[in-house]
């Protein structure tokens, strides 16, 4: 029987790497929520980055902030990272939607820290955030 000279983590890293040019799964595709879980909303999309990254809304902090659950098995996990509400500097993905972000566009991106968090140039939409929680203002 021939052995074989393929290295075990080589031919691993490679079969990953095929899955990820799934020929279904579009570029930009628009997502709803994928399921509601006990710690909020979570949603997987395949805009802008790998189709295994899945992030989940965990709580309203305040109205300008969140706290976000985002899991990219092939680079980090942040089980509850605070996002902050900016203004778009760059056209980009919502990665929560999947929809086109433009320039100017209320967002809301990883809280400043150092180092630099690896999703830190990632953005949610306002508007998008609101459609699965809408923020509650209470009436004192």
């Amino acid at each position: 029987m021939p052995v074989s000279t393929v290295d075990p983590w080589v031919q691993t890293i490679r079969l990953l790497s095929s899955a990820l040019r799934c020929p279904d799964v579009g570029v930009g595709t628009t997502l709803t929520p994928k399921r509601r879980t006990s710690y909020g909303f979570e949603t997987m999309s395949s805009a802008g980055r790998s189709p295994q990254v899945a992030v989940s809304l965990i709580e309203r902090t305040t109205s300008l902030t969140v706290t976000i659950a985002w899991r990219d098995p092939t680079s980090c996990f942040y089980g509850a990272q605070i996002w902050r509400v900016t203004n778009a500097k760059v056209s980009g993905i919502c990665a929560l939607s999947g929809q086109r972000v433009r320039r100017g566009d209320r967002i809301f991106r990883p809280k400043c820290s150092r180092p630099a968090p690896v999703n830190a140039r990632a953005m949610i939409l306002e508007s998008a955030l609101n459609a699965i929680e809408p923020l509650r203002t209470s009436q004192i």
